[in-house]
């Protein structure tokens, strides 16, 4: 095979985590559509080629299989594997080749349901209900009008007097000894998670996430290329063991509340994450999506030069405001305000400085007060109704003060298939699958109430044991199985 052929073919992603006959066959049709590969060529042997791929020679056989039936390529018994793109439907329309960033980030599954939601238990977002909306609009048309310079570019590090609220704020409520220089506002807590990857992470670096984890860094995961360093969620600690004698980029982790389980972190747990992750050499993120009630000293407050805090006003106020922080070491803030400028410049001015005022007239306590008296009141619901309809079912989280339960389900249980069937049944919740770094179907199902009417949740919770306990007859005789 000439050096020409051999470097078309390159071997498939390891931080892909589709099935490897579906990586190798969107190769060879991304050829195929870049006209790379025309009518008539060739493939190498099927040997050399899964060597070169990287795949066991089945593995490529099945690719082949699935590229014969839909035209694409002809297998014929001495005359090898040919392509036949000029007979398929479309030959010719250009195909945009894509970056291997972007193959490596898998679609969420937004299937539609059959049947209406009776209770969505999936959304872990504020009831905006409870939030103002006259007033803040009113305080965004005050300050724009006052503040003709908030119309203009800006230092990307973010309004000067909302960063130094919100350094006010952390050092009260996590005791972490911020000023306004080591604030950076971001676009959401998920952009300040991004800027993070883009000004420590290189492809191949190894990044330590807990497992499970929070949804949103699972396919920064895939499009940085980080390898993946698991730290078990085991109650109020984490299994470290990963961490011990490796040289890490970066350690992701939720003391607090801990998404999606509910629990958090422990004194000692505490104690023995910064010890472990010190001896790394990476830099921690402590996402603090929520804010802390245990009490407890803040990561942050602990190890401030290695520490960057993530914070988020979508959780606080209403998510479409996407605007949240970072909290690090002035060396951290500055590396990130270069990643700021290459990605968006800055974070709109008009909208952090209703934000600022918003903050100053202390209006969002009493938004936050309201919310809490009404979570607390639909997470008893939710125990009340877990404990009577599913008491075979263990969870994680459901503590006072917070909104998520985190449902283990049987041995072997396909999380995703019972959140298939939840849905088909009018009940939303999340599966175990949408936060395993691995991409692994766990045998898991997330709930929140944050969003779910209290007088919605025993039928919703009705509705979900049905689901699970959904058996199916089969032919073969008459035994009916739990599918879930």
């Amino acid at each position: 095979m000439s050096q020409l052929v051999h470097d078309l073919y390159t071997p498939v992603q390891p931080a892909d985590l589709r099935p490897l006959p579906e990586q190798v066959a969107d190769q060879i049709r991304a050829l195929i559509a870049r006209g790379t590969l025309r009518d008539g060529d060739r493939l190498p042997a099927t040997r050399e080629l899964a060597e070169r791929l990287g795949v066991n020679r089945g593995v490529l056989l099945k690719a082949i299989r699935a590229l014969e039936q839909e035209g694409a390529l002809r297998a014929r018994v001495g005359s090898g594997i040919t392509v036949v793109a000029t007979e398929r439907e479309g030959v010719g329309r250009w195909e945009p080749s894509f970056s291997s960033a972007i193959q490596r980030v898998s679609e969420s599954d937004g299937s539609p349901s059959r049947e209406p939601i009776v209770a969505d238990f999936s959304r872990l977002a504020p009831d905006d209900r409870y939030f103002p909306y006259d007033r803040f609009a009113e305080l965004l048309a005050e300050t724009g009008r006052r503040n003709r310079e908030l119309w203009q570019y800006a230092d990307p590090h973010g309004l000067p007097e909302l960063r130094a609220e919100i350094a006010r704020r952390l050092a009260e409520t996590t005791g972490a000894p911020w000023t306004d220089e080591n604030v950076l506002v971001t676009s959401g807590a998920q952009q300040g998670l991004d800027l993070l990857f883009k000004a420590f992470v290189d492809p191949g670096d190894l990044v330590a996430v807990e497992s499970p984890t929070y949804p949103g860094i699972i396919p920064l995961l895939r499009f940085y290329g980080a390898r993946v360093a698991e730290l078990p969620v085991d109650g109020a600690r984490r299994d470290l063991s990963a961490l011990s004698g490796r040289s890490v980029k970066l350690v992701y982790v939720m003391p607090e509340r801990h998404n999606p389980t509910g629990v958090t972190m422990d004194a000692e747990g505490r104690r023995r994450f910064l010890e472990a992750a010190r001896a790394t050499g990476a830099v921690i993120v402590e996402d603090g999506y929520d804010a802390p009630t245990s009490g407890l000293p803040s990561l942050s407050a602990a190890e401030p030069e290695r520490v960057a805090t993530l914070g988020s006003f979508s959780k606080e106020l209403v998510p479409g405001f996407r605007l949240g922080w970072i909290a690090a070491d002035r060396r951290i803030v500055r590396a990130v305000a270069l990643a700021k400028q290459a990605t968006d410049l800055q974070t709109p001015l008009p909208i952090q400085a209703a934000v600022r005022a918003f903050l100053a007239e202390g209006a969002d306590r009493e938004v936050r007060a309201r919310r809490a008296e009404e979570t607390q009141a639909r997470r008893r619901a939710l125990a009340a109704a877990l404990a009577r309809v599913l008491p075979e079912i263990p969870y994680l989280g459901g503590t006072p003060g917070q909104s998520l339960f985190w449902l283990l389900l049987p041995a072997g249980t396909s999380g995703r298939e019972a959140a298939r069937r939840a849905r088909e049944n009018g009940v939303a919740v999340s599966p175990g699958i949408d936060f395993d770094p691995l991409g692994r179907d766990v045998a898991a199902i997330r709930l929140s109430v944050s969003r779910v009417p209290a007088e919605a949740i025993l039928e919703g919770v009705a509705r979900l044991a049905r689901a699970l306990w959904q058996r199916e007859s089969r032919p073969a005789g008459p035994v009916a199985i739990p599918t879930i």
